[in-house]
């Protein structure tokens, strides 16, 4: 009578209660989606960085894992068939210590000769059960071949089947093999050489044999450690970006990430040896991390310096990001969270149009490109209104402006340039106003000065175009030149402002101008222009200002304002005032309705003239204008 094969069925359950106990967790009985995959990595499955890494129990239970119902089903009928026959041949001892001892030597084939491979399944153990039976059969039973062809045929039938789902799984091959080979070796030497006949002796074998993996090189493991230190770093960093924090702790945070990257990269050239395929790969990774040192470093020095010019070192470093090419072997292998559902009742922000836009030399918007001296590219909301990033351009091509609007307000950072590309200014705006540190930049590229803004501007350092510094933590005295060596301007900070008497001289040397400050305001001014006119002023010179006076003006807006319905508020406006006093490019800063900011922009309009901002009392230069209607 022919005996049960119990560990036939014993090894069956375990393969399905692993199965099952996997697929409840993952909610699902197929086991097919990319998560599952993943999940079988994790949960035991042959993987070389693990294994070697400090998890060689991954020999054992990756071979009660498998990648989806059809893998461990077609394996399961493999185990059954050859169970019911070759168990009640050899024992049920010997039965299974053959199969544990081929399991293993399939993961240690699959561990040194692939790359990376996720490895799982019972088919390791069962080429080797089917090696071991062909073994047995070429050497016991040659001479029936009506037998040995069937072993054969059933062996090439399983070979078929396994490759197919190995490869749509993308598992290794080599642990097929190398079970199969552990399988034949086995065979001769039980029935050919009469060597671990006895079980006891393939007990040893099964208990020494895991040993050979101390043996493997551990080259994969070196590479994907610095690999998920990659991984690790760069998480970091987006966590601390998505953190709200203080710029002295951000930037002393960037500093530690700045040196990760450096550890990172003295590690990888510091590698004793990688695998012949990773020589590609190891070097796209130094160039990626080479940038990103590069990246981590413009960014500490953005924060620190408060130098906005570092945006442009990004965006080269951006550029050369792009220039990377593709990594063969990305090694994340994160069990991600559940994503959550967007939110499909958040409100979508104003549709944008892209936009090109010619200015003439006040920067006034014009319709014909042959007489422009600028054009823009950004994009505007349905209003009409700068919105997100925008550029400007010198009439040749050559950048002139790049900053960021937010609803027609300069709000973000801004760089000017010359038509030399050269920098000309650099700094921050918070609609429109000026904040934090600005610097200043002298034709020739040198830096001019840097200037504190914090409702009011403090100059804390000043140098001329040759780089010799005059005013040094607020203090100092300044000298300006013509290109002929001739003294244009002087004058006096204290505490980062202008103070005292500011002399101005003509190019022939004949005071141009007197003026004097206290705590950065103008209090009077006298000039003299080269007809010998003179002009007495104050602070109030500076700014756009309506011809007839701001009381007349205030008068004229009570008169004549239509409040649009029964809301009340006020209408806060800025606008450009050019040399000849037309008025455009309007900016409500603060708004009330639709309706409420076109009667404000109307009426201002429709008003009395204004003139432009003047230098040295009499001099024109464009201007802002800024007007509060009330309703």
């Amino acid at each position: 009578m022919k005996n049960t094969p119990i560990a036939t069925y014993v090894l069956m359950g375990l393969n399905l209660l692993a199965y099952a106990a996997l697929a409840f967790h993952q909610q699902n009985p197929m086991l097919d989606a990319p998560a599952d995959v993943l999940a079988t990595l994790h949960t035991g499955a042959n993987f070389n960085p693990f294994t070697l890494g400090g998890e060689p129990w991954r020999l054992i239970t990756s071979m009660f894992l498998h990648f989806g119902v059809i893998h461990l089903l077609m394996n399961m009928y493999a185990l059954y068939v050859l169970g019911n026959d070759l168990e009640p041949a050899i024992g049920s001892v010997r039965f299974t210590l053959v199969y544990f001892i081929c399991g293993i030597g399939a993961g240690l084939a699959s561990l040194l000769f692939n790359l990376y491979a996720n490895s799982a399944g019972a088919s390791g153990a069962l080429f080797g059960l089917f090696g071991y039976r062909l073994g047995a059969e070429l050497i016991g039973s040659y001479h029936d071949r009506q037998r040995l062809s069937t072993v054969i045929i059933n062996f090439i039938i399983f070979v078929v089947v396994n490759t197919f789902i190995s490869l749509s799984f993308s598992v290794d091959l080599a642990a097929h093999v190398g079970g199969c080979v552990v399988g034949l070796a086995l065979a001769v030497l039980h029935f050919r050489f009469k060597v671990l006949y006895d079980s006891r002796m393939l007990a040893v074998v099964l208990l020494v044999f895991p040993l050979t993996l101390f043996a493997l090189p551990k080259d994969e493991v070196r590479y994907y450690q610095l690999f998920q230190r990659v991984l690790g770093n760069e998480n970091r960093t987006s966590n601390l970006f998505r953190d709200v924090r203080s710029d002295e702790a951000l930037a002393d945070s960037l500093h530690g990430v700045l040196a990760t990257w450096k550890n990172i990269q003295q590690n990888l050239h510091a590698l004793p040896a990688v695998p012949a395929e990773l020589a590609y790969d190891t070097a796209v990774l130094k160039q990626y991390i080479a940038v990103r040192e590069d990246e981590t470093a413009y960014r500490i020095n953005l924060i620190e310096r408060e130098s906005y010019v570092y945006m442009d070192s990004l965006e080269v470093v951006k550029e050369r990001f792009n220039n990377i090419p593709p990594l063969q072997h990305i090694l994340n292998f994160t069990l991600s969270d559940a994503v959550e559902p967007p939110d499909t009742t958040a409100r979508k922000g104003p549709a944008l149009e892209m936009k090109k836009v010619f200015f003439d030399a006040a920067w006034k918007e014009t319709d014909d490109p042959n007489t422009s001296e600028y054009y823009r590219i950004g994009t505007v909301d349905s209003a009409g209104r700068w919105q997100g990033g925008v550029r400007d351009y010198y009439r040749d091509g050559t950048i002139q402006m790049k900053g960021v609007y937010d609803k027609g307000m300069k709000s973000g950072i801004f760089l000017y340039y010359s038509n030399r590309g050269t920098y000309t200014s650099a700094g921050r705006y918070v609609k429109e106003e000026s904040v934090g540190r600005w610097e200043v930049y002298h034709w020739n590229g040198v830096l001019e000065s840097e200037v504190f803004y914090n409702g009011e501007a403090y100059v804390r350092s000043l140098w001329d175009s040759l780089g010799r510094q005059q005013v040094q933590n607020g203090k100092g005295k300044v000298v300006h030149w013509y290109a002929d060596g001739q003294v244009s301007e002087e004058g006096t900070y204290e505490n980062g402002k202008r103070e005292g008497d500011w002399y101005g001289y003509h190019p022939n040397g004949k005071l141009y101008y007197r003026e004097l400050y206290r705590n950065n305001r103008l209090v009077r001014g006298v000039s003299e222009d080269r007809e010998g006119k003179r002009y007495v002023y104050d602070q109030t010179s500076f700014y756009a200002f309506p011809v007839k006076g701001m009381a007349e003006f205030n008068k004229y807006l009570f008169l004549q304002t239509r409040k649009p319905d029964f809301r009340g508020g006020t209408v806060k406006l800025i606008f450009n005032v050019g040399l000849d006093g037309a008025m455009w490019d309007f900016v409500v800063m603060e708004g009330i309705s639709p309706a409420h900011d076109a009667e404000a922009i109307r009426l201002v309009k429709e008003g009395p003239a204004w003139r432009p901002g003047l230098l040295h009392g009499h001099q024109k230069q464009p201007s802002q204008g800024y007007v509060e209607v009330t309703f």
